[in-house]
């Protein structure tokens, strides 16, 4: 059990005034849900703590189905990958994952990535939305951002 854990669930803290002052220091990050270890980021989504023991599994699974989907599309191209490239990196950054749920695009920029054919063609996200709107939107999330 880590350290940050044990004081969530105990109210205990370690011996060392050092190690403790840390963890006090970061708590306001980290949170329990479900008897999962969640930290708060600033984009606002909560980013899940793992084990050390789960961190080869995570990333061999992220690099085989990931890795291989892109390889694949890269050696259909053969010859002219260069010019296949983009819609490869495109496509990894707009495709969900299963480890967030979301994109890499949506927790880069905060908002989903809007394609050329939604723009010309209204869907529901571009026809309710403003310019006014929009603004006063971000304007919010810039005075609500948390500061260091």
């Amino acid at each position: 059990m880590t350290p940050i854990l044990d004081y969530l669930q105990n109210n205990t803290l370690p011996e060392d005034k050092d190690t403790a002052r840390k963890i006090k220091t970061t708590l306001a990050w980290f949170t329990i849900i479900q008897g999962n270890l969640y930290r708060r980021s600033f984009s606002g989504p909560y980013l899940t703590c793992i084990k050390p023991s789960q961190v080869k599994t995570i990333l061999s699974e992220i690099h085989e189905g990931e890795f291989n989907t892109l390889r694949k599309r890269l050696e259909n191209a053969k010859g002219k990958w260069a010019d296949e490239l983009p819609g490869v990196l495109w496509s990894y950054r707009t495709t969900s994952k299963n480890s967030t749920g979301a994109t890499p695009f949506s927790l880069a920029f905060g908002a989903e990535a809007v394609i050329p054919a939604e723009i010309s063609i209204s869907t529901a996200r571009s026809q309710f939305a403003t310019q006014e709107e929009n603004n006063t939107m971000m304007n919010f999330e810039l005075d609500t951002i948390d500061e260091k």
